[in-house]
């Protein structure tokens, strides 16, 4: 490393990933782990807590941290360079990250701003499965087998059969053993956990968290709700009530022919926001307790799901590597996946080639977010326009802005209706009470 770079990260403060170290310690083990569990890092041996260049010597330091590190288990990417400052000398450790989870004396450690801490076992679990070492659906569930519904098992069969051409062959037990909808544990038949989230006609009973929350609500600050609704079920149900609440409640912003007949435009792109529920149902880290929620007002779209995407997998590099393989596969046989790692893409697509729509993922360590904006300007009439400046100058009941534009009081609320679909203005209140007030500024 450059003797500039060094100075520079000496200048710098502690922090997630960089640590002063005066010389080794019996914490120093714990620092190499917790940073190979987190993002990666340096320590620098040889300077003390306030940046002051101490010294140390070099090759002892070096080997004896060697030692140090063949405790951690399994052996993390740990690289180490010795710079001289002057007269002093001091060593680099570069500790890297990777999809791996490490310990050292049987415990895990994570880095949490200038500290380590040792992760709980359920703590530990739930890394894993951030970091696919462990599937969840895979493993076997708390449940009896007669929670799995052969009619479900049959259906899908079929189904595969139709759509992927796969014949089945055998009963329909034979075809779950294979399928891994059923397992055995300690010589009985149990399900897994992904057959039960698939082929239980009510898995919320034994995983709670499976469930899908929706929030609407009815202004920005989501002070107001519309409706608040809960999707249970096997997943595959899951998905179809979420699509067909969204065709009935989502507001027609237009059309256009497909073929010989019309199709209507939603408020927000269909495709995308189905790929995006899939996605979200399949790749989530179901170790965590929390739910699948999402939140509607009147300018966004938020889908939330716990688990980040697993090591490897970004919005750049879309590659297929399930945190549920066994749900993704299932999805894919029924024809919920059309191609393997093509979601992300389609969701991009889709909202690229609609009237109001923009998409950004939001990634963070233990949650995704997919939030649909209507961020794009549409092409609006000039009375759209008076409309919007009537209501910027104080006019926000109908009957007030009808007299300012100069249209029937019918013609208007249709118009601001329009305004409303389009995520530019909003509505509050009811009766003679209502308001109207301009939400997203439009450009010239």
């Amino acid at each position: 490393m450059e003797i500039e770079a060094v100075i520079r990260m000496i200048r710098s403060a502690e922090g997630e990933k960089l640590e002063f170290k005066k010389e080794i310690s019996r914490e120093i083990g714990k620092d190499v782990c917790a940073l190979a569990n987190t993002r990666g890092g340096y320590i620098l041996l040889g300077v003390d807590d306030d940046g002051n260049i101490i010294g140390v010597d070099a090759e002892k330091t070096i080997q004896r941290m060697s030692d140090i590190v063949q405790g951690i288990y399994p052996a993390p990417k740990v690289s180490f360079e010795k710079s001289s400052i002057g007269a002093k000398e001091i060593v680099i450790i570069q500790v890297e990250t990777t999809d791996k989870l490490f310990s050292l004396g049987n415990v895990v450690y994570i880095r949490i701003g200038r500290n380590n801490r040792p992760l709980s076992t359920q703590e530990v679990i739930e890394k894993a499965a951030e970091s696919a070492i462990v599937f969840f659906d895979e493993l076997p569930a708390n449940a009896p087998p007669i929670e799995i519904q052969d009619n479900h098992v049959e259906r899908y069969l079929k189904e595969r059969e139709k759509v992927r051409g796969v014949r089945f062959r055998g009963t329909i037990r034979e075809n779950a053993l294979k399928m891994k909808i059923i397992i055995e544990k300690n010589g009985k038949i149990v399900p897994s956990n992904g057959g039960l989230l698939f082929f239980s006609s009510n898995p919320q009973k034994y995983i709670p968290n499976s469930r899908v929350r929706l929030i609407w609500f009815e202004d920005e600050e989501m002070s107001r709700y519309r409706d608040d609704k809960e999707f249970s079920g096997p997943l595959w149900k899951i998905t179809d009530d979420i699509e067909h609440y969204f065709s009935k409640n989502l507001r027609i912003i237009g059309g256009d022919m497909a073929g010989w007949r019309r199709r209507e435009i939603l408020e927000y792109p269909m495709e995308a926001l189905r790929e995006a529920t899939i996605n979200a149902l399949i790749h989530r880290n179901y170790f965590d307790a929390a739910e699948t929620i999402i939140f509607i007002t009147p300018s966004r779209m938020l889908i939330r799901n716990p688990g980040s995407f697993p090591p490897g997998v970004s919005i750049e590099n879309p590659v297929h590597k399930p945190r549920n393989p066994l749900l993704s596969q299932y999805m894919y046989d029924m024809g919920y996946i059309e191609k393997y790692g093509s979601g992300i893409n389609k969701i991009k697509r889709a909202c690229e080639e609609h009237a109001l729509v923009e998409v950004k993922f939001d990634l963070l360590p233990y949650r995704t977010e997919v939030v649909f904006e209507k961020t794009k300007l549409f092409e609006l009439t000039e009375s759209d326009k008076t409309i919007i400046s009537a209501i910027q100058k104080g006019k926000t009941t109908s009957t007030e802005i009808a007299e300012y534009i100069k249209l029937s009081k019918v013609s208007t609320v249709s118009k601001l209706n329009n305004l409303i679909n389009l995520g530019i203005i909003a509505k509050e209140g009811k009766g003679r009470s209502t308001r109207y007030r301009v939400v997203r500024a439009m450009e010239e």
